[in-house]
């Protein structure tokens, strides 16, 4: 005697950049990322004498830290290239401007503070498979930000401990999701593979996404930073919350004072150790 299996739909979005499953998941269980950084980006805006103006959150994700934003008096504007999480996040944060596209190609306006929170910065194009350069686009952002002006971004950066890999899963009512991440050191990439299953009408949907990642070397972002005329700091940890293995926020100031120049040891030696 056969046993009928329900089928499961799949689809496989590849490299693309989250979809409506992941992005489901993501708001519904991984918001804590943000939400822990939220207190310590509006602080540092407060500590720099900012306290109105735009505040501009690249791949902004479901909005969660734009309403935070906007509740705090800014004029909040989100870059996102996924539709599926800019649909979320005008519900989380209907005040806020929402704008699709890559944060590389989508002008930036004028504004008081950039932010670019959960490895905004490290992920490849999945069009192109290339990483944008830092150095341009740490520019751009230093141009477009009023005097004084707030950047901050975290990364996953490298570390002389042994090369990350992990599976891992986690589940709600009505899903699931797998994880499992491999990290070319050759390359200087991390891999992240995820499969979600999604209740939709009763059945579980199946959905695929790879990302990938560069492995960012925090001194030369520092550096890069500096050369952009940014006076930078860079910690484990946003304010209270510590970060995740292998990430370094970074809080770069625009405040009239600091000049582009030449990096050397002394603008490195503060750095914290690379986490393993």
């Amino acid at each position: 005697m056969s046993v009928e299996r329900p089928h499961t739909p799949f689809r496989d979005d590849g490299p693309g950049m989250y979809g409506d499953d992941l992005a489901h998941v993501h708001h519904a269980g991984f918001t804590g990322y943000v939400r822990g950084a939220a207190p310590a980006i509006l602080a540092a805006a407060q500590s720099a004498g900012i306290h109105r103006g735009r505040a501009v959150d690249l791949g902004c994700g479901s909005g969660v830290w734009l309403r935070q934003a906007s509740v705090a008096g800014f004029e909040a504007l989100g870059i996102d290239r996924s539709e599926s999480m800019l649909r979320l996040a005008r519900a989380a944060a209907p005040e806020a401007q929402l704008r699709v596209g890559s944060i590389y190609e989508t002008d930036l306006p004028e504004c008081s503070v950039v932010t670019a929170v959960g490895e905004v910065l490290s992920y490849v194009d999945p069009d192109t498979g290339e990483a944008a350069p830092t150095n341009l686009f740490f520019q751009r952002v230093f141009n477009v930000l009023t005097s004084p002006g707030l950047f901050m971004f975290d990364l996953f950066v490298a570390s002389a401990g042994a090369p990350m890999g992990y599976r891992n899963w986690y589940a709600a009512d009505d899903w699931t999701i797998l994880v499992e991440a491999t990290e070319d050191v050759a390359r200087a990439r991390l891999h992240r593979d995820q499969i979600t299953f999604r209740e939709i009408d009763g059945t579980f949907r199946r959905s695929h996404e790879r990302h990938v990642l560069r492995v960012a070397e925090p001194a030369e972002i520092a550096a890069q930073l500096r050369d952009a005329g940014f006076s930078v700091e860079a910690s484990t940890a946003y304010g209270n919350f510590e970060l995740p293995p292998r990430r370094m926020a970074f809080t770069a100031i625009k405040d009239g004072r600091a000049a582009a120049r030449e990096p050397s040891f002394s603008d490195t030696s503060d750095l914290p150790e690379n986490p393993d």
